[in-house]
């Protein structure tokens, strides 16, 4: 199998169990920015981990720095959102579908500013996986 795939197998799972595990946070009545801080700093502990095995050093232009920043802001927003939504009683089923529609914005996003190639197969792909999430959160 190819190792692009098997990456994006990986982060699938990944993002899978974490998302999950932000529906047992708000089952659990957890305070959502106490849950935010300790998967954050784990994140970062991780960053620095492969840092060290890599033993790479820190590089990022100041143009990145901003653009990461505001992807945290952004991520911030998201996560506690989700999980109040999950506090104040939310399905999982319903909850889900709806936050990934965001996949649907980063696909449009390396059409526009990569210019990814936009072929039918692809516009199809994108059509049925936003209508199969709008029929699986209904």
């Amino acid at each position: 199998m190819n190792t692009l795939i098997m990456l994006a197998i990986l982060s699938l799972f990944g993002f899978g169990f974490g998302s999950f595990f932000w529906k047992i946070a708000g089952a659990n009545q957890v305070y959502g920015p106490s849950w935010m801080i300790v998967e954050g700093l784990t994140f970062a502990l991780f960053g620095v981990v492969i840092h060290l095995v890599q033993r790479h050093s820190f590089e990022l232009s100041t143009r990145m720095t901003g653009l990461a920043a505001l992807g945290g802001i952004l991520a911030g927003i998201a996560v506690f959102s989700i999980l109040l939504a999950f506090k104040l009683g939310g399905e999982g089923s319903v909850i889900f579908p709806i936050a990934r529609l965001g996949l649907a914005v980063a696909v449009i996003g390396g059409f526009v500013v990569y210019r990814e190639p936009v072929t039918a197969t692809k516009l199809l792909g994108l059509g049925l996986g936003i209508s199969s999430i709008i029929v699986l959160s209904r």
